[in-house]
Parts: structure tokens; C-alpha cells; sequence
């Protein structure tokens, strides 16, 4: 009984590492990836449309107002440029937001 303790202990043990290396690089990536927001910053839709400013940043999205209404726009579609955010939604999709 002893022998098969010590085994599944040993087998646990090797297989840690390989976890925690696996996981390491998609938490890099996904740092990587999400762009700094500051309040006040311009949305552009994908098409280059003016979408408005960053009121707020609530969880995994940002409020904008547009249109006298509070949006929320998913901060995994955002990226950054020169102008502002650009999100990889169309201005017919955020309509519907």
C-alpha cells in the first residue's frame, strides 16, 4: 500500500509543473492583449465610425455613452491605435448592444 502512496505522490508531483507551464503562457497572452483603457478615450467601430468616449470600465467591458445611452462593449473586442480603442464590432452590432 505504501509503495502505491509514494507512486501516486510522485506522479502528482511531475504532473504540476506541467500544468502551471501550460497555464503560464495564456495568462501571458491574454495580459498581453487587452489594451490600457483610460476614461475619456475615443471607441471607433470597425468600420471607423466614431463610436463616443469611455465613461467607465465595469468588469470584462466598457460603458460608452452614444446616443444619450449607456453602452457596454466587451473589452475582449477592443484593441488600440493611434486614434483611440477600435472595437471588431460593426456599428449595426453595437446599435443592437
Amino acid at each position: 500500500m505504501k509503495i502505491h502512496s509514494v507512486f501516486a505522490l510522485a506522479l502528482g508531483l511531475v504532473a504540476l509543473p506541467a500544468a502551471a507551464q501550460t497555464a503560464a503562457p495564456v495568462a501571458a497572452a491574454a495580459a498581453t492583449t487587452a489594451p490600457e483603457i483610460k476614461s475619456g478615450e475615443m471607441v471607433w467601430s470597425a468600420e471607423g465610425r466614431r463610436i463616443g468616449r469611455v465613461d467607465r470600465v465595469r468588469g470584462d467591458a466598457v460603458v460608452v455613452i452614444r446616443d444619450m445611452k449607456m453602452i457596454s462593449i466587451p473589452i475582449a473586442s477592443l484593441t488600440a491605435s493611434e486614434r483611440g480603442l477600435v472595437t471588431t464590432l460593426t456599428n449595426k452590432e453595437i446599435s443592437r448592444l
